[in-house]
């Protein structure tokens, strides 16, 4: 498995889309360089993109999102990489039947993508340990990443000061963007705000 290591703003940005609908299940993906023609020294996830936090399993939904993402990865230079998950219940962080699913059609077109699942109980700006455990395909199912921490330098300490001020009722997932397409699931200004942080 290569080396794997979360950016600031995608963690933050899964944090907070976390924090935002702490009584829904929600989901999204992450985006990644694009290691073709270059040397494969890890992987390094630069972005999230949320999905969506009413219902993970609207098939038409997905696919209609993972095209509009695509096709901002590729003028970006981005993949799709990985895929996260909070479950809805609390204390639920196991990998279920829908991670397993987009997780494996991520895989289908990256062969190092991970999954995240979020651990509900960590969403807290007093949290001092990363607030999901990854999971790699290996042998055909996943297996938790055996590198626990992935996660950048000062990266707790700015995702507390997000939670703290409030910064999740600035995201926006597909839900919301399927409501009214002004809200840029892009979350340009959410980026602005965390690159401050920083």
């Amino acid at each position: 498995m290569a080396e794997i290591m979360v950016s600031v703003q995608a963690y933050c940005k899964l944090l907070l889309h976390a924090a935002k609908y702490p009584h829904c299940a929600v989901n999204g993906v992450l985006l990644a360089e694009d290691s073709k023609g270059k040397e494969h020294r890890g992987i390094r996830f630069v972005d999230c993109i949320p999905l969506f936090h009413i219902s993970l399993s609207l098939a038409p939904m997905l696919e209609a999102a993972l095209l509009q993402i695509d096709a901002y990865c590729r003028s970006k230079g981005y993949v799709i990489g990985g895929y996260y998950q909070a479950n809805q219940h609390y204390s639920d962080n196991q990998l279920n039947h829908m991670a397993k699913t987009v997780g494996r059609k991520v895989a289908d077109n990256f062969a190092d993508a991970c999954i995240f699942m979020v651990d509900n109980r960590h969403v807290s700006p007093e949290s001092v340990s990363q607030v999901f455990k990854g999971y790699s395909l290996r042998d055909n199912s996943w297996k938790e990443l055996e590198k626990k921490r992935v996660v950048e330098e000062d990266t707790l300490s700015v995702a507390s000061t997000l939670l703290k001020s409030e910064a999740y009722k600035k995201i926006l997932d597909f839900d919301n963007h399927f409501d009214d397409i002004k809200h840029d699931w892009r979350n340009l200004e959410l980026n602005d705000l965390i690159s401050r942080c920083t």
